[in-house]
């Protein structure tokens, strides 16, 4: 398996998530980040009371159970950007498997 994941906050909710491109198999999917979001919880107090960004946070699920079929990183990008997330704000990272 070909597998690859980003960071990024998304552009409406502000909420923390993680996209997941499956390069073998030619989708992405996405998680919500809670590492980060425990962070900024932690080093924000205004947010942690934030009632609209904590709506944000509850209405996203730990993962996504729909996955979007894409067909090269380039395809990837495209997607995203209908999404509001440029280029420029993702750096994939290669997973390792075993």
């Amino acid at each position: 398996m070909d597998l690859y994941k980003a960071h990024f906050i998304h552009p409406h909710t502000h909420v923390p998530l993680i996209v997941y491109y499956n390069k073998s198999d030619g989708y992405v999917t996405f998680e919500k980040d809670n590492e980060v979001l425990a962070l900024l919880l932690k080093l924000d107090g205004e947010l942690a009371e934030d009632e609209r960004f904590l709506k944000n946070v509850s209405q996203v699920s730990n993962m996504c159970s729909t996955q979007y079929p894409v067909n090269t990183f380039s395809d990837v990008y495209d997607f995203l950007e209908q999404l509001g997330i440029s280029k420029e704000e993702l750096t994939f990272k290669q997973l390792f498997l075993h």
